[in-house]
């Protein structure tokens, strides 16, 4: 496409910035940075906002976002160049490279589960990211232990039955890329794709920032203020490594994204691209997202989602498809169109890829808010997209940012009412000293120590906090706890504000904010339940709410 041909499509893109810039401002989100490639050419860059608000930086088409999620890409990526080089084959069980993953929920999955089976979501295991991810998203062990801890998930679904999203398995391919190359899982990505492919502002650590052009994340108090989170908690070396520690630029994300095109142009005209062999298999559909009569595609591949468009599935893993009963549905009119994309969410960070073999076309999104307020980079990139491809009708997607924000700011109000509602009055409140001591669950490596606070650490009013816990002996996992009813005590904080600042963001459901002791016949307490799965999952789960038991802690000293 020549820059004459091109002009009428950038024309559209550039008419887009007031609308971007509204999205970005209802969600409260301090800066976005985008790009859009089409015909392997670059014809779109916008950045807005400020992506460090103390220093002043503004953004632009090389600061650095974290890409969450995005991030699988280049971990199965990665595995497509060692299979090409016979390191690893996709069919092979893990546990052959892997002694460690060994499943006592279903030993089948720890025999059968193979590289394919884990990068296509395939093994039925429970994703209870909670498990591994405490407040501030901080993890509470290494990845040196993903393996172990991975393997004691629960099963929610039998093994290839369904499609189950799950980062902690991303963690375990992180691992198996380690193993294999004898050194860290970030240094082998950036050997074999970021390297090759002139990536050289993405990372996957802070210390390997080339200079300060750093977004930094943040979440949005009720009054619209910005609540610094700082440089996220996940980087290379941490459990779910793999799953979403990757740092890039829109521009590094833009080279990405045609040379995996190009890649797969190469492989259907029978050519093995040197830099990317063996991406088109890694791109190709192995499991089915869902399935409904009367749609196109909706399948995930190793680290790509694949939508026929119009899909109502899109972003189906983001914030926004919890926060909208009817998502947007872009092109209901228009010619179906294959895209090949990811999203991703962590901490303060957003993002949104696009890829679109036919026209060897991609959009990129990144956008430093937590998704606790809804995502901006996900309506932004569909935004781009209907421009892109002039679709028809036009959905006013503006309006769905609204909405979102709105459903999100109704998140606090209704878990405060599902606490009041739940809870059965003027039980009687047990001594405290019964409920202290050091409750473990070996299978995820995590101690709770519970212990009764000081006078002077004692919270106000008809029911103080009496008691606290800690997780691992990290400060930062701790929190008060206050009698709710029975022998179920809560660290329900006190505001929406509140759980902002003590990163609590993403326990705004009933059952993580609830302790539950057990007793025994003699009615001494020996174990503690915490529901750390409470029916959240990214992506469809069907009756993952009644699948999933809370995880047991059992009572040690």
């Amino acid at each position: 496409m020549t820059l004459v041909e091109a002009q009428p499509v950038v024309s559209s893109l550039e008419s887009t910035k007031e609308c971007i810039n509204r999205i970005r401002r209802l969600f409260g989100t301090p800066s976005v940075s985008c790009g859009v490639l089409h015909h392997g050419e670059v014809i779109f860059r916008h950045a807005e906002g400020l992506a460090d608000i103390e220093s002043g930086l503004a953004p632009d088409a090389d600061t650095v976002y974290l890409i969450a999620s995005c991030s699988k890409a280049f971990a199965s990526a990665t595995c497509a160049v060692l299979e090409s080089k016979g390191k690893i084959c996709w069919n092979t069980p893990i546990s052959t490279y892997l002694d460690d993953f060994k499943t006592p929920s279903d030993p089948e999955v720890g025999r059968r589960a193979t590289v394919q089976d884990l990068c296509s979501h395939s093994t039925g295991l429970a994703p209870v990211d909670h498990a591994v991810m405490g407040f501030h998203d901080e993890y509470y062990n290494r990845g040196k232990d993903q393996v172990k801890i991975s393997s004691h998930l629960p099963v929610a679904y039998d093994f290839r039955s369904k499609w189950l999203y799950n980062n902690c398995m991303y963690g375990v391919i992180g691992e198996l890329i380690a193993k294999v190359c004898d050194t860290s899982t970030g240094q082998a990505i950036k050997e074999n794709i970021f390297r090759p492919l002139g990536m050289d502002r993405s990372c996957t650590s802070a210390t390997e920032y080339v200079d300060k052009n750093v977004a930094k994340g943040y979440t949005v108090l009720q009054d619209g203020t910005p609540l610094d989170l700082g440089d996220p908690k996940l980087e290379d070396g941490d459990i779910q490594g793999a799953a979403g520690f990757v740092r890039s630029s829109v521009n590094d994300m833009l080279k990405w994204a045609k040379a995996v095109m190009e890649a797969e142009e190469e492989a259907k005209n029978g050519i093995n691209s040197l830099k990317l062999p063996g991406i088109d298999f890694t791109r190709s559909s192995h499991r089915p997202m869902t399935i409904e009569n009367g749609l196109g595609e909706n399948s995930y591949g190793f680290g790509w989602f694949r939508h026929t468009l119009p899909s109502k599935w899109l972003s189906s893993i983001g914030p926004n498809f919890a926060l909208l009963q009817d998502p947007p549905v872009i092109g209901r009119n228009s010619r179906p169109v294959l895209t090949l994309a990811h999203w991703g969410e962590f901490q303060g960070f957003l993002t949104s890829l696009y890829t679109f073999p036919e026209t060897k076309s991609a959009i990129i999104v990144m956008a430093n808010s937590s998704p606790s307020r809804g995502d901006p980079s996900d309506l932004i990139a569909q935004t781009l997209c209907q421009e892109l491809f002039d679709m028809k009708p036009r959905v006013a997607l503006e309006d769905y940012a609204h909405r979102a924000s709105q459903m999100s700011d109704l998140i606090w109000p209704s878990l405060v009412e599902e606490w009041v509602t739940g809870r059965v009055q003027n039980t009687p409140v047990r001594p405290p000293s019964e409920y202290v001591g050091h409750f473990r669950n070996e299978g995820f490596m995590l101690d709770i120590e519970v212990y009764e606070l000081r006078s002077k650490n004692r919270g106000q009013g008809e029911n103080p906090e009496l008691l606290g816990f800690t997780v691992n002996g990290i400060q930062r996992q701790s929190a008060k706890l206050r009698h709710y009813h029975y022998d179920v005590w809560t660290f329900l904080p006190d505001s929406r504000d509140d759980a902002s600042r003590k990163g609590m963001e993403l326990y705004m459901k009933l059952p993580l904010v609830l302790l539950s002791f057990l007793r025994d016949e003699m009615g001494k307490v020996y174990a503690l339940e915490w529901d750390l799965q409470a029916g959240v999952c990214e992506g469809p789960a069907p009756g993952l709410e009644t699948a999933v038991d809370s995880i047991r802690f059992d009572r040690v000293k």
